[in-house]
């Protein structure tokens, strides 16, 4: 009787170190990087070799310099990645788990609590999108949106924290149609100044006295697309309530490899 209680106490040991094992290598699976198939980067021009946003250049800008712009401008900005919003979650959790636990409660009552070390496979992906809200973009481009106070959003996307910068966004919302329109048409010029002549366009202002400017949900952009970058300026109506936003795009075309700029 001895020897099959200790060979059943052997056997819950291997099962138990085999658990434990198989839960580390999914835990080692679901967050290790897999990037994409990224795509050389094909015929035809190349983009100049430009700075249009404070120093930010796709292909070449890393996310510790972005980091350390942001919280020089006081921004407040989080990783909105699958992985950052996951990893959030843990955090989160696990502190209501520990607050539970100092107040004699049982942690593992606390709603959400299954979140606390639950690696999701989608976390496979490395992706960093360094997500910027209700912040002072006149501090990060003097010759964008000049008001300053007027707040707006940044979104910087890296495929990896390792590698540089794939796309920036600037957006503000404006709720005169003539100041859009001042503002369009300036930044139209700008990246015709860097880019040369847009490529393609959609939409355009409505001049027609009397009438909208820009109608409700109907965009209007100019593009310069070129092998390796792409860039776009852009006004998108959502109505009175909502306001007119106003962005500008810099960004290596996806799937297209990262490279530095003028390779």
């Amino acid at each position: 009787m001895k020897r099959v209680i200790v060979r059943g106490l052997q056997v819950v040991g291997v099962l138990v170190v085999a658990a434990c094992a198989v839960r580390a290598y999914m835990v080692w699976d679901r967050s290790r990087d897999v990037l994409p198939e990224f795509t050389a980067v094909g015929p035809g021009p190349r983009a100049p070799v430009v700075d249009l946003t404070a120093g930010i250049v796709p292909g070449r800008t890393t996310l510790a310099e972005v980091q350390a712009l942001t919280a020089k401008l006081g921004w407040t900005c989080s990783d909105t990645s699958m992985r950052g919003l996951m990893k959030l979650g843990r955090e989160q959790a696990q502190a209501k788990m520990a607050e539970a636990e100092a107040r004699g409660e049982d942690p593992d009552a606390v709603s959400g609590a299954s979140r606390a070390h639950y690696v999701s496979k989608k976390e496979q992906n490395p992706q960093v999108q360094w997500n910027c809200e209700k912040v002072d973009l006149s501090a990060l481009d003097g010759a964008v949106f000049k008001e300053p106070g007027k707040s707006g959003y940044a979104l910087f996307i890296f495929d990896s924290a390792a590698l540089p910068l794939r796309y920036v966004v600037t957006s503000r919302k404006f709720f005169s149609q003539k100041q859009t329109l001042a503002i369009y048409e300036a930044e139209v010029a700008r990246f015709t100044a860097a880019l040369g002549p847009s490529t393609s366009t959609m939409g355009k202002p409505d001049m027609t006295e009397g009438e909208k400017i820009f109608a409700r949900r109907n965009p209007v952009n100019h593009v310069w697309d070129f092998a390796d970058r792409r860039a776009t300026v852009g006004v998108m109506n959502m109505g009175p309530e909502r306001g007119i936003d106003v962005r500008e795009v810099f960004e290596v075309p996806w799937p297209v490899v990262v490279t530095p700029p003028g390779t």
